[in-house]
């Protein structure tokens, strides 16, 4: 049997997995160990092959190669391979297994996965993995840290723009980062293992680059985002109970800092220990926000005379308590969308469309106010028990849709406080400009007609 006949037979064999099944740790080298004998450098089989090596353990099938087979394989991984998901206590072994196929670097290689060792070993906790991934990946751009490691952030990480740190983050790994990644455009850390830590991010104006940004709610120094120019988001998180109030000073620090440029802010309370007012945020102060989005959250009645600024086009509320939503909407004239998903409200008492409509009548509005809720059996009656004249009739204030649960359209991550952040609205209105575009006169109505 020639060599294409059998490579043929091989493709087509349940041996080599398809695009519908998984495949086996087992089939992808006995599939690899066929290919580098018989096929052809340039077979579409190696493209699949490498499509498949990216999510294995590229570093126990690589150690497993003859030499032969190596010196081939290594040279066809560093000019096709993108991403690599690698053992952290392999970036070593990886290393010198390149190094005998001939390969000092995998220049190619965008983006990599680092993942806990297999085996309880010392390997992981070896000083200097990250600088030996650093030379082995100069190009990398994108580096998901779900393992644990102690080493200093190393220097030849520079070209990074994507990183996740989902363990331990302490404070000296935090300003490394800061310091040698320049270029860095999302950065995650969300410290799972060590959620009482209180980071300072002083350092973090240092990476002005940044657009996506996750930190632990519990911050030294947060007013320091507030000098993140390209900053497009920004969440806080912390999947345990919330120390009572002590948040509380944190966020509001980061909103007067951002209120002219915050645009839409999402809170889940799942890990609240307190009700929530919502007035002690200082909203009604960010002149640019339109959205507002609550989700697992016990409303207290609001303490402050505002608790949303004019700006604010949507309020949300999802699995919520409170007493009435009245309250939240003082001076809320531009409101567009009132949306309440799975809210228990303690004062509506069968009549909470007849209040929201008396509070919007006496508002000076230039559109009626979409109200769109599920699973609330009292506001689906009231709903009922207005015909459809008295509804036309009231129309122009208020406006009122049954949605079902699927069509809801905000997720929020559990316990988690997130905001966006657009242009920052910091300028006066140009009064000659106004002028300009003022209303056409009669006369230049028909100079344009050509009258």
């Amino acid at each position: 049997m020639s060599n294409e006949t059998k490579l043929e037979a091989l493709t087509t064999s349940s041996s080599l997995p398809n695009s519908t099944g998984t495949p086996t740790f087992k089939q992808i080298y006995a599939t690899l160990r066929f290919c580098l004998r018989y096929a052809n450098s340039t077979a579409n089989i190696f493209n699949r092959l490498m499509n498949m090596l990216e999510a294995t353990d590229l570093t126990t099938i690589t150690s497993m190669l003859p030499k032969e087979e190596l010196e081939r394989f290594v040279p066809m991984v560093a000019q096709r391979l993108t991403r690599i998901r690698m053992d952290i206590g392999d970036i070593g072994k990886f290393q010198k297994l390149c190094q005998e196929g001939g390969v000092s670097e995998m220049s190619l290689i965008r983006r990599c996965d680092l993942v806990p060792p297999k085996l309880r070993r010392d390997d992981g906790n070896k000083m200097g993995q990250l600088m030996l991934l650093g030379q082995l990946l100069p190009r990398l751009e994108h580096l998901n840290m779900q393992a644990t490691i102690t080493d200093p952030f190393p220097v030849n990480l520079r070209h990074l723009h994507t990183l996740i740190v989902h363990q331990s983050v302490y404070q000296e790994m935090l300003e490394r980062i800061c310091e040698n990644c320049p270029l860095l455009q999302q950065l995650y850390m969300r410290n799972e293992t060590r959620p009482n830590t209180y980071l300072d991010i002083a350092h973090i104006v240092k990476c002005n680059q940044l657009r996506d940004l996750q930190l632990p709610l519990m911050l030294q120094t947060p007013v320091a985002v507030s000098y993140l120019r390209n900053l497009k988001s920004l969440t806080l998180q912390r999947q345990q109970l919330w120390p009572d109030m002590d948040w509380l000073p944190i966020v509001q620090e980061i909103i007067k800092a951002k209120r002219d440029a915050l645009q839409r802010l999402s809170l889940d309370g799942t890990w609240l220990t307190t009700p929530l007012d919502l007035s002690l945020l200082l909203l009604h102060r960010c002149w640019a926000l339109r959205d507002v989005l609550l989700s697992n959250c016990k409303l207290a009645d609001p303490t402050g005379k505002l608790s949303l600024p004019l700006s604010c086009q949507r309020f949300g509320l999802k699995d919520c308590t409170l007493s009435s939503p009245i309250y939240f909407l003082r001076g809320c004239s531009q409101l567009n969308l009132l949306e309440l998903h799975k809210c228990q409200i303690a004062q509506s008492g069968g009549k909470l469309l007849t209040e929201l409509l008396k509070h919007r009548k006496r508002l000076p509005t230039l559109h009626p106010l979409q109200l769109h809720f599920s699973d609330s059996t009292t506001l689906r009656s009231e709903l009922i028990s207005w015909n459809l004249k008295k509804s036309q009739f009231w129309e122009e204030w208020l406006q009122v849709r049954e949605l079902n649960e699927h069509k809801m359209t905000w997720k929020q991550q559990l316990a988690t406080i997130t905001m966006a952040f657009g242009e920052p609205v910091n300028f006066t209105p140009d009064l000659d400009k106004l002028k300009e575009l003022s209303d056409p006169t009669p006369a230049d109505l028909l100079k344009e007609l050509n009258f």
